[in-house]
Order: C-alpha cells, then structure tokens, then sequence
C-alpha cells in the first residue's frame, strides 16, 4: 500500500509540475505574440517572474518551435527593489539599483567587470526604457558582494554562460511579479 501511495504521489507531482510548466509555456507564447515583432529570435523567450523567492529558480528560457523549456536557474534581483526574499520595488530611473519589469529585447555579449555578459534594451517606456542607459544586463554573479545586483539580472555562475549563449542576439526577455 505504502509503494502505491508513493507511486501515486509521484505521479500527482510530475501533473502538478508538467501543468506549471504548460503555464509558463503558454505565457511565453503570449510574449512572444505581443512583442515579438522587436525579435529577431523568434524561437526563445526568457521568463523572469519576481513572485518569486530569490532562493528558488524563477527564470525559465522556452524554447517556442519544440514548446519547451530549455533552463530553468534562479536570478538575482536590485538592491534598490529591497534585500528581503522577493523584490517589493521595481524602477526605471538612473541610480536606483533596482530591478525593471518589462519586455527587453537582447543585444550583444561583452567581456566586462562581471566577466561574460549580455547587453539588454528595454521596450516599455514607463517600466524599463533606461535598462541600456542604466547598464542592465545578464551576468554571473560570481564576483558579486552579495545576492543582490545592481538592478541586473544575475544568475549563478554555473549557468550563467549558457544563459547568455542562448538568448543573445535579438531574443525577448519578459520580467513580471
């Protein structure tokens, strides 16, 4: 009896998971409907959902031609949105070390302070429109003081290259709470 309950269990799990992951599928869809004419890479949309906690993987690249995701990791959030374990603020403006929400397209990779990184253009004008003037981009979070960025979107290093590998050049990034 103890086996089946556990085999039940499972099973209920991988439901509850596979159905979590057709929303995030289907959410990226809707992205990529509304914004992927900025796109040149219409085939990947990078997630980021801020509800959740900065301990827990929150940022999901979907792969649109097979509808699947390809990496899930956890990202940092700005100091300026607040150090508890969900981000409280989010800002625009130039010097708040905050994190944007919004649609960003990504450009180009660059060698630079936090080693390997990716360049992001903010689409939505009262949400992330400073990202390129603010110096928002993807990065490791190796060489960071502490847990919180700048207001980047830093990831761990480990997945931090293949992150930046997959989305570079023309792919969207949609961050949201």
């Amino acid at each position: 009896m103890k086996k089946k309950l556990t085999i039940l269990l499972l099973c209920s799990f991988h439901f509850i998971v596979a159905q979590g992951n057709q929303e995030i599928i289907k959410k990226a869809y809707e992205i990529q409907t509304k914004w992927g004419f900025k796109a040149t890479n219409k085939n990947i949309v990078t997630l980021i959902d801020f509800s959740k906690s900065i301990e827990e993987a929150r940022l999901y690249v979907i792969d649109l031609k097979n509808s699947k995701i390809l990496l899930t990791s956890n990202v940092d959030h700005g100091s300026g949105s607040g150090t508890g374990l969900t981000p409280t603020l989010f800002s625009n403006t130039e010097g708040s070390n905050a994190t944007s929400l919004g649609c960003y397209v990504t450009l180009q990779t660059y060698k630079g302070t936090w080693g390997y990184s990716l360049r992001l253009n903010g689409l939505e004008d009262n949400k992330n429109s400073n990202a390129l003037k603010r110096n928002i981009v993807v990065h490791s979070s190796k060489r960071m003081y502490n847990k919180f960025s700048l207001g980047c979107f830093s990831v761990p290093d480990k997945n931090a290259n293949m992150l930046i590998d997959l989305i570079k050049n023309g792919s969207l990034v949609y961050a949201y709470q």
